[in-house]
């Protein structure tokens, strides 16, 4: 039994297409993607490619399948099912093997249905936005009680701006729900400016200050990131800016001076800068989509509070001067007054 894929590049396909993106999970109970206990609305789809990406299944507008080797028996019933061919039958040297060509998988869910054994598992849900907002504010009370809410993640939200808009607007004015929106700002601003009337908090990821690192490994444009934060500053918005620190990316000396300064001289006030060091937890993700032979963090080892307390130290002085709090690990994690 064995997965495989080959080394074609996956499509960065034009969210704004879709006029209601697929659904990757719904989760509850989360504490780091805004205050209080809070459910995040995970979108399917994003315009950039960070190969250290957490969330690799939110990458693709499509669906996708999951495919756990560990429960496959190989008996051939997904072969059976599949119309394009994508999951076959190999006999080679008296062996029958079970193959998987995700090159020729639609995502349509015939191999899922036909799994006796929860081998495998359908990527990307398709929901109504009703459906989606019921199951979102299903735990108001929590919310009421730990002052949380909703946050609306993904992927990137801002790739489905016509529906993040209308879904953030529901879940605002008509739920009442304290809403985050978690972005990467890469987007037109137009678009943001139009979430700035609904969302509470802004959560912005700043991923380099290097444009070259951003347009040739991220395939982004920093400028774009930078004139957008710029922008919500200037709104106004309540702003949390979060530094995920990857290992031989953006965890040098110069990294973190380049950080700190340009910090230093945003036009106005931010809530917080949270630092969050690299984590290894997605390589099984990577497993089970068949993209672990493409995924260029395999062997890196997760980061911890000791490995990015420079960038802590180097960034407190600028929290106190500019008021704002700095963390490691975001709302639980260490704080840098607790340095002081």
């Amino acid at each position: 039994m064995s997965s495989t894929t080959t080394s074609e590049e996956i499509n960065r396909d034009t969210g704004q297409r879709v006029m209601e993106p697929l659904i990757t999970n719904i989760q509850r109970y989360s504490l780091q993607d805004g205050p209080g206990l809070r459910t995040t609305i995970f979108l399917k789809g994003c315009p950039l490619r960070c190969p250290w990406c957490h969330n690799p299944e939110t990458q693709s507008v499509k669906q996708e399948i999951n495919h756990f080797l560990d429960k496959c028996t190989g008996c051939g019933k997904c072969a059976e099912a599949c119309p394009t061919g994508a999951t076959y039958i190999e006999k080679e040297r008296g062996e029958v093997n079970l193959r998987f060509d995700r090159n020729k998988c639609t995502g349509c869910g015939a191999c899922v249905n036909a799994c006796l054994y929860e081998a495998r598992q359908l990527v990307g849900n398709k929901m109504t936005m009703d459906e989606v907002i019921k199951e979102a504010v299903a735990d108001r009370m929590f919310f009421q009680n730990s002052g949380g809410g909703v946050t609306i993640s993904g992927g990137e939200p801002l790739f489905f701006p016509e529906y993040t808009a209308e879904l953030a607007r529901r879940l605002k004015w008509e739920e009442a729900v304290h809403l985050a929106i978690d972005t990467s700002a890469y987007c037109q601003w137009r678009h943001l400016a139009e979430l700035v009337k609904y969302a509470d908090l802004f959560l912005v990821d700043l991923k380099t200050m290097d444009p070259v690192k951003y347009k040739e490994v991220i395939r982004g444009d920093l400028k774009v990131i930078q004139s957008n934060l710029e922008n919500l500053i200037r709104a106004g918005a309540r702003i949390r800016i979060r530094l995920t620190i990857i290992p031989d990316f953006n965890n040098s000396k110069e990294d973190f001076e380049a950080y700190v300064n340009y910090i230093a001289s945003l036009p106005g006030k931010i809530t917080a800068v949270d630092i969050l060091p690299f984590h290894s937890y997605a390589e099984n993700k990577y497993a089970l989509l068949g993209r672990l032979g493409n995924y260029k963090y395999r062997d890196f080892k997760s980061l911890f509070g000791e490995d990015v307390v420079d960038l802590l130290k180097a960034m407190a002085p600028v929290a106190r001067a500019h008021k704002f709090e700095c963390t490691v690990g975001g709302l639980s994690g260490v704080t840098a007054q607790s340095l002081s």
